[in-house]
Order: structure tokens, then C-alpha cells, then sequence
């Protein structure tokens, strides 16, 4: 079998109306279906492929786990290996974040990060405060807290009952922000935006701040302005409100550093992990809290109140210590900033002269590219028509996997792709993606 199609088989697929290339194999940057056509993975999936397909020095070491024992459970046992990874996260990331958890997934973590927050209220005694501000648009996961967390307005049509309320405040989004300056007057325009949203709802009803530093698909990899994440983290302060740092997508070096947060100088107090974390070699997610918090656990009901059926099992955290060691030994941050550089600048030379390119914006090896009717006037194409969707078709036609977004102009219209390869590709390697990209654009694009 070398393409399923629904009712082909008995797999619950993702699309109902379009044929599956069966996978063969994959190596570095480039995957392989069973027909033999090689796919150059420009999105690393979902932006999860860090150290590259078929690398056998994370594949090893995760079989040597596996021979040693693959599962127990974080209530029971630790492990050296999920202890090892534990310090080595926690040495790396920003100040205070010295207690580390694992799980499966980014919504789970999200979903832990955002209980241990409601706890540690409580534990204080003051259970008022229960309220999330996030940010319009973002993305924090697709379990049901996470989902009421993020910008996927389309989602509520099926779910809207099921999700919960949360508190909103606009999201520093360059291409859609208005201002005449948005490296000069972002951070203070943002910044009033929360402290208003905060002052509304009342500061002693509000528990935490979620944020991602680079958000994701969302708005297409947008950077914050200089200074905001100085400007947010001194309101939330001042108001007494935790800080959740979302680097589920652009942590693990794929920003050029290895915590996105200390690039833009935000010092959460609570941050989540996941994607590039294990590089897709098995689920996994981190939690990092602050050793302070985590006492005041102690002192009260004893500790935190979450658990689940793969917490710290060993095999997930011999991967990431794995792909953490792959890093260190290759020098992952530091080539994936370098490269990353190269492709900023080579997405903008070749493609925003394009005629429907709108915007190119990101950081490192994250980057998005918003496509729009008109480029003058910014004004989206008609979701009707689906641009995003024909498009990423063409591409992978053509043999190049993008990650797309939809709905983030306005709520409902809106087309970008999300590119985040492998943080092993090389500067020729980005060419050859650019190309395609370029070459792929030009042919939907040309369509009548």
C-alpha cells in the first residue's frame, strides 16, 4: 500500500478527502514515502524535528533505555536519566526555573502549567484568584483548558460549550499592529493594552499570564517589540500575577538561543517545553517551576496535585537527554542561529517581492509567511477560497511540507505557512527550500 485514502483502512484520518503517502523512511532535513518521492520537511512536521530524521545517535540511546526499562511511573520511581535531564534543563533556563516535570505532550503541559498556578493560589489562600489572561491570537494546546486558551475562533463552532472562559488581551502581532513604529511604540501600546484588561477584570481575581515569547502559527512566528516582555513582567508583578512562559514551539534552540525567554528577556515564573525537546523521537514535555513555589506546595497540602500515566517515564527522558547531548555536541544553538540568519534574509530577498507575499516575519530557523489579496491595503484573501490550503497542496506536490495557519487576520480570514526545518539544515539546504517555496508560491498564485 503506498497511498490511503478514507474509507481505505481502519486509521482515523486527520482529512477525509485526500490521499496519504505511506512513509518509508526519513534522513536529516528529507523524508521518504514507500512510491520513493523524497520531501524536503520545511515545517519539521508541526516545527517538532529538531536534530533531523533517522539520527542514530538519539535512536541508540533511546534503545538502550528501552533495553534497560522503558516505563515506570513518576509516582513510584525516578531514573539517573530523568535526572540528568531534569539539571540540564534547569541550568539552562531563565533564572529561578529549577524544578523540571515531564510529560507527553505540549497541551498536557500547558494544562499542569496552568493548574500549578491555580494551586499555588490556593495554597496562599487566596482560591479568588482564578482567571487566565492570554493572548489574541496565540496557541497554547488542543486539550480543553489549552484550547479556551487559544486564538482558534473556528474551533468554537464545534467545542464552544466545552471550553472554558478566559480573559483576552491583544497579542504583539507586527504585520496587523497598526502602529506607525511597532519596534518603537510596541511594548508601551501592548503593555496599556494588559494593564487595562487587568484593571476591568480585577487584579485579585486574575491567577496567571500565559505567553508565547515567539508565537507560533498563530501570527505567523511574530517577535514581541524591544522592551515588552520587561513592560508585561513588571505589570503582572505589580499586580501580584504568575508568569507562564508557552515555548512549546519556539524553545529548544530553534530561536537561536535555547530558551526563547532569555532572548527577550522574560523571566517567567513558570515555563513549558515540548516539540523539539525529544525532536519527535518519542512524546514529550517538560514543566519547569520555581523551587520557591514548589515549597510553599510542601509546606501546605504537601505537593503538587498532578499526575498522569507517563510522568518522567524513563524512555521519554532518555530521549530528551539524548537530543540535549546531540546538541551539545554539534553546537545546535549556535548553527541554527547562524543558519537561522541566512534564512530571515533569504525569505525576504526572494520572496517578498512576490505579488500576494504580505509579510515575512520570525526569529532564527522560525519564520511566517502571511499571503494577502491585496498587499497595499493588507486586506486577507476570502477564507472561501481557501488560499492557504491550495497552496500547501501545490507544495507538497512539488515535494516541500509546510505548517499552515488560518482565521488570524480577523478571526476567520487570513492565510500563512509556518517554516521551521530541522535545526540541522544547512545554508544550502535553505536555499533549496526557499526555491521550492518561491517556485510553488509563483504557480498557485499565477492560477486563475
Amino acid at each position: 500500500m503506498n497511498t490511503v485514502r478514507y474509507p481505505d483502512g481502519h486509521v482515523l484520518l486527520r482529512n477525509l478527502a485526500r490521499d496519504f503517502p505511506v512513509i518509508s523512511h526519513g534522513q536529516g532535513i528529507y523524508l521518504f514515502d514507500k512510491q520513493g518521492k523524497r520531501y524536503l520537511d520545511g515545517s519539521g512536521g508541526a516545527l517538532v524535528v529538531s536534530v533531523g530524521h533517522g539520527n542514530r545517535e538519539v535512536a541508540d540511546r533511546i534503545h538502550e533505555q528501552l533495553l534497560r526499562v522503558a516505563y515506570v511511573n513518576g509516582t513510584h520511581f525516578t531514573a539517573d536519566v530523568t535526572e540528568e535531564l531534569a539539571s540540564k534543563l534547569c541550568a539552562l533556563a531563565p533564572e529561578g526555573l529549577d524544578r523540571a516535570a515531564f510529560l507527553s505532550s505540549g497541551s498536557e503541559v500547558t494544562e499542569a502549567a496552568v493548574k500549578f498556578a491555580r494551586q499555588l493560589w490556593v495554597e496562599r489562600g487566596q482560591p479568588q484568584r482564578s482567571k487566565v489572561i492570554t493572548r489574541m491570537p496565540g496557541y497554547h494546546g488542543n486539550t480543553l483548558y489549552a484550547l479556551s486558551m487559544s486564538g482558534r475562533p473556528h474551533y468554537k463552532k464545534f467545542f464552544g460549550p466545552l471550553l472554558s472562559e478566559v480573559i483576552t488581551t491583544p497579542a504583539p502581532y507586527p504585520y496587523r499592529s497598526g502602529l506607525a513604529d511597532y519596534a518603537r511604540d510596541g511594548a508601551e501600546h501592548y503593555a496599556r493594552l494588559l494593564e487595562e484588561t487587568i484593571e476591568r477584570e480585577g487584579a485579585s481575581t486574575i491567577a496567571a499570564f500565559i505567553a508565547e515569547p515567539v508565537i507560533g502559527s498563530s501570527a505567523g512566528a511574530s517577535p514581541p517589540p524591544p522592551g515588552y516582555f520587561e513592560r508585561v513582567s513588571e505589570i503582572c508583578r505589580r499586580h501580584g500575577i504568575l508568569t507562564i512562559a508557552d515555548e512549546v514551539m519556539c524553545g529548544c534552540g530553534r530561536t537561536g538561543q535555547f530558551f526563547a525567554s532569555n532572548q527577550f528577556q522574560f523571566q517567567p515564573d513558570v515555563l513549558v517545553l515540548g516539540k523539539g525537546i525529544s525532536g519527535g523521537y518519542v512524546p514529550l514535555s517538560a514543566l519547569l517551576v520555581r523551587q520557591s513555589h514548589l515549597e510553599e506546595m510542601r509546606q501546605g497540602s504537601g505537593g503538587f496535585m498532578h499526575a498522569q500515566t507517563y510522568l518522567q517515564a524513563p524512555v521519554m527522558t532518555a530521549a530528551g537527554l539524548a537530543v540535549l547531548d546531540y546538541y551539545e555536541r554539534h553546537g545546535l544553538v549556535a548553527h541554527a542561529a547562524r543558519v537561522g540568519e541566512y534564512l530571515q534574509r533569504r525569505l525576504r530577498e526572494v520572496l517578498l517581492p512576490l505579488p500576494h507575499v504580505g509579510s515575512i516575519q520570525g526569529v532564527g530557523l522560525m519564520a511566517g509567511v502571511e499571503f494577502v489579496e491585496d498587499k497595499a491595503s493588507k486586506r486577507p484573501f476570502p477564507r472561501g477560497r481557501k488560499v492557504v490550503e491550495g497552496l500547501l497542496s501545490e507544495l507538497f506536490a512539488q515535494g516541500l511540507i509546510l505548517w499552515p495557519n488560518t482565521g488570524h487576520a480577523d478571526g476567520t480570514n487570513g492565510d500563512l505557512v509556518m517554516i521551521g526545518p530541522p535545526l540541522v539544515i544547512t545554508e544550502s539546504e535553505v536555499d533549496e527550500l526557499v526555491e521550492l517555496l518561491a517556485r510553488g508560491i509563483n504557480r498557485y498564485m499565477e492560477r486563475p
